[in-house]
């Protein structure tokens, strides 16, 4: 009787004993060496990452106390009221959190990119053609994502560095106004007139920040040519003083106040500047109030201002 040529019992047969023990002791010979490092790897891998996560968030703690130090020490936070510096202390902190977060989540990808190609290649895998593959979609995702890249990177340096925090008037070039939020890739900014403007981290080339420090009221004045500037003086002189005097107005000015000479002359016109320096956002209404009290010693004193070019024309 021929053998059946579909006959599959030969390959359905179970192996046999010496067949199972070789396969049993490779099995084991690979978990004792092999096994036993992606074991380790794992473990290595998760313990780097906690290891990091706390490193991580200890340092941006650590920056947030020593920033709060040094600005107090620098008389930057001193004389604003108790609820602004609870406000820049929140700031910072929200500032040292998000830098935290970015720093803990890249150190993870990180680690764990490693611990993975290593892995890998303790599995038989040739790990070669896969960090190549790897490498030019890295090259050709990083082409293809510069902009928000440069964003990024822009948004991490700001947060880093303070340059803008969440409350301050900021001049952005594109934008003027109060920043509402500030992330790794946009910053938005509240305009005067309500309007919300987004603004690209990459895209700012110069930052004016009316919130850091100190700021300047700044009063500007035409005064009638035939005006006595020595009776002008003695007026701006006198309101200042008693401006700074006044214990309303004590707390939001810094200094005393600078006083110009002529400036310029103007036909039948020329211009003295007051200058007095403030807590930063303050100096509106500081300026508010000495235009009110320029106006009124001028008026007690006879002294007038220049009046507007259109209205000499219309005379």
């Amino acid at each position: 009787m021929q053998d059946d040529p579909l006959d599959l019992d030969p390959l359905l047969a179970a192996p046999t004993t010496d067949e199972a023990l070789t396969l049993a002791d490779q099995l084991l010979r690979w978990l004792a060496t092999s096994g036993v490092k992606i074991v380790v790897i794992l473990v290595a891998a998760t313990a780097l990452s906690v290891l990091a996560g706390w490193l991580l968030r200890r340092f941006f703690r650590t920056m947030v106390q020593s920033g709060s130090r040094l600005s107090t020490v620098a008389g930057t936070v001193i004389k604003r009221d108790p609820r602004s510096q609870k406000a820049a202390q929140a700031r910072r902190e929200q500032r040292a959190e998000t830098l935290s977060n970015v720093a803990r989540n890249l150190a993870r990808a990180v680690i764990w990119s490693v611990a993975l190609m290593m892995v890998l290649s303790e599995i038989g895998v040739n790990i070669a053609p896969v960090i190549a593959s790897l490498g030019v979609v890295g090259l050709a995702a990083g082409i293809g994502a510069q902009t928000i890249i440069k964003d990024v990177v822009a948004g991490i340096v700001m947060l880093f560095e303070d340059i803008v925090a969440v409350g301050d008037w900021v001049d952005l070039e594109y934008a003027e106004g109060t920043v509402e939020s500030i992330n790794l890739r946009a910053t938005q900014v509240r305009g005067v007139d309500g309007v919300l403007w987004t603004v690209r981290n990459g895209e700012i080339i110069r930052v004016g920040n009316y919130a850091r420090g100190f700021s300047n009221a700044v009063v500007t004045l035409d005064i009638d040519a035939g005006a006595d500037d020595e009776k002008v003086t003695q007026v701006l002189e006198q309101v200042t003083t008693e401006l700074a005097a006044d214990p309303r107005w004590q707390e939001p000015i810094l200094a005393g106040a600078e006083i110009s000479g002529i400036l310029s002359v103007d036909g039948n016109r020329y211009q003295r500047r007051v200058v007095i320096q403030t807590v930063p956002g303050q100096q509106w209404g500081v300026e508010r109030e000495l235009r009110a009290r320029i106006r009124a010693g001028f008026a007690a004193s006879q002294l007038s201002f220049a009046m507007p070019r259109f209205i000499e024309a219309a005379q």
